[in-house]
């Protein structure tokens, strides 16, 4: 009897973490693993559920757009240094002020959508089957009963049990890669608000950053000087060092500006398969269970 309390008490510890505990029986350990990804811990049993994107691991999409967040933020400042001191009118300074809280207003909405629990609630208040194994192609979710074989609950209307989150989702739309959470009903209007806001400030930042390149090649004096204005420079420097600076300067410019036209085009994608959704009535998931003779958009920003 007491040597079947120590191993009750070792899988109660063991799901504290999510990974599985010592045992002699390792049939037991094999079932408790979850399927391996990306975004999973390795070794992951079914103790271990994401409570939000930016837990660890990170999907390569995520942190690519982690990395393309900075990287259009970076260039956005730098387009913004260049038209202060090369453009003083007021019209480019309402421009230039509505970029900016747009900039903070997708920061806000994207980190909103990130962190937003979209677990249902019965699974939160429910304890895991520790002995359930994964199947590919087999659906945790019963199709009869409705039964979750993993959170112990019966789903409702719209859940899903996402395996890369291994969590029940109420109102499931589709699992986002780029944010590495769920897109459901808890998060799904915040997660439009997102894309709509990140749209707009990148055809902003696109506008910005071509007319800096506009500038440069119409009056490079006048760009030179506004250039080295931007960074603090006190003294004109002149000759190699000049030349150098401006070339490379012009250089990071060009892959703003490939980079804003990258995710622009992403973006408006996106946010046109999300309207074709809803004029049909229908959720991610749904769309992308059709036969692919049925589908007439691309989606696979989506998945």
């Amino acid at each position: 009897f007491g040597s079947g309390s120590d191993a009750g008490a070792e899988l109660i510890r063991a799901s504290a973490d999510g990974m599985p505990a010592a045992s002699d029986t390792s049939t037991l350990v094999a079932e408790r693993r979850i399927p391996e990804a990306s975004s999973v811990p390795a070794g992951a049993t079914v103790f271990w559920a994401r409570r939000h994107g930016f837990q660890w691991p990170w999907d390569p999409l995520f942190a690519l757009h982690c990395a393309a967040t900075v990287m259009l933020t970076g260039g956005f400042t730098l387009a913004l240094a260049l038209h202060v001191h090369a453009d003083g009118s007021r019209a480019w300074a309402m421009v230039l002020g509505g970029e900016v809280l747009l900039l903070a207003v997708a920061l806000a909405l994207d980190a909103a959508v990130v962190l937003r629990n979209v677990e249902a609630r019965e699974a939160q208040a429910q304890a895991r089957n520790g002995a359930y194994e994964f199947r590919r192609g087999v659906a945790v979710i019963d199709v009869v009963s409705s039964e979750c074989g993993v959170c112990c609950m019966r789903a409702k209307i719209g859940t899903r049990h996402c395996k890369l989150c291994n969590k029940c989702v109420a109102g499931y739309d589709h699992h986002c890669r780029w944010l590495n959470t769920c897109i459901a009903a808890a998060n799904y209007r915040l997660f439009m608000a997102f894309v709509v806001c990140a749209l707009l400030y990148t055809l902003l930042a696109l506008v910005c950053c071509l007319r800096a390149a506009a500038c440069a090649a119409s009056d490079l004096p006048r760009f030179r000087h506004a250039l080295w204005s931007a960074i603090g420079a006190e003294v004109l420097p002149t000759g190699p060092l000049a030349a150098i600076t401006v070339t490379g300067f012009l250089l990071v410019l060009a892959t703003f500006i490939l980079a804003d036209t990258a995710v622009l085009l992403g973006l408006a994608l996106l946010l046109a398969f999300h309207v074709r959704l809803w004029w049909l009535d229908m959720r991610t998931v749904d769309y992308l269970a059709l036969p692919h003779r049925l589908r007439t958009t691309s989606s696979w920003l989506a998945t």
